[in-house]
């Protein structure tokens, strides 16, 4: 898996090559920032995600679906604190575990959201 400064180099050697117009050079440094400090905060909560997922045994052929709830946690994370962000998080939980969906293990959501992100989803483990 790259890391953040690979990642964050190979999004500006894209945003660098010559299709891109000089006027848009002012956008193309703020884009090349926002992406540099969400590479910077994202990597290292996904490359925790990947350490608990290790410790809890789960295949590699599931991680897909981990790493989806993982990443609609972290934007849900980035707009509710509190409460709504517990209610949303157990929402999105729930729809996770949903057989429709796809079943995930509703203890190993719960350990990704208070391990990582301390929102507590309630339920039976």
């Amino acid at each position: 898996m790259r890391t953040a400064a690979q990642r964050i180099a190979a999004y500006n050697a894209r945003m660098l090559s010559s299709l891109i117009d000089p006027v848009l050079s002012a956008v193309n440094t703020q884009q090349q920032a926002n992406f540099a400090d969400y590479a910077s905060d994202f990597v290292p909560k996904q490359d925790q995600l990947h350490a608990i997922l290790n410790g809890l045994g789960v295949a590699h052929v599931y991680w897909f679906a981990y790493e989806a709830f993982h990443n609609e946690l972290y934007h849900l994370n980035k707009h509710f604190s509190g409460a709504a962000a517990i209610a949303y998080a157990t929402t999105l939980a729930a729809k996770y575990v949903d057989p429709a969906f796809g079943t995930l293990v509703l203890a190993n959501l719960q350990t990704i959201a208070n391990d990582i992100y301390g929102i507590v989803i309630p339920g039976g483990a």
